[in-house]
């Protein structure tokens, strides 16, 4: 049914709950697998004045966190005999960047982890997996 499954990643532990999720629904569909992490390389300046390391080194650390991320997933999907892509998108909004992504790849279904976070705590920081579901067509299984 489903031929290329993107799992979103941002290398934390709710993250990595979607990991074996996304390569059983690959074994069960014969799929290929891409892993994306979205990274916002130009956030809050106010916050990037107060780091010793300025901006380029902020960057260099995000970027490399998102590699580690991906290549996780990459690793586990190659142990399971599944092949897995991997790519880091930039863009300020994770939602937006990871539909890039999925689009651009022509991925048949998203595999992403929920915090599961509710009430103020949702509305106040926002749910990418909502946003994620009202903005694509592609099919979206959320693990929690």
């Amino acid at each position: 049914m489903f031929k290329h499954i993107l799992i979103t990643t941002d290398g934390s532990e709710f993250a990595e709950r979607a990991i074996p999720i996304a390569i059983e629904q690959a074994k069960a569909n014969g799929a290929k697998m891409t892993a994306v992490s979205v990274v916002d390389l130009y956030p809050y300046i106010g916050a990037i004045e107060v780091m010793p390391t300025g901006i380029e080194g902020w960057q260099e650390a995000i970027r490399a966190q998102a590699d580690a991320a991906v290549q996780k997933v990459a690793d586990a999907a190659k142990a399971a005999g599944i092949a897995c892509s991997t790519a880091v998108q930039e863009d300020t909004l994770a939602w937006r960047g990871l539909l890039a992504v999925a689009e651009r790849e022509h991925c048949d279904l998203i595999v992403m982890s929920s915090h599961g976070r509710g009430g103020l705590t949702s509305a106040l920081l926002g749910s990418q997996t909502a946003r994620v579901l009202s903005h694509t067509k592609i099919p979206v299984l959320v693990v929690r």
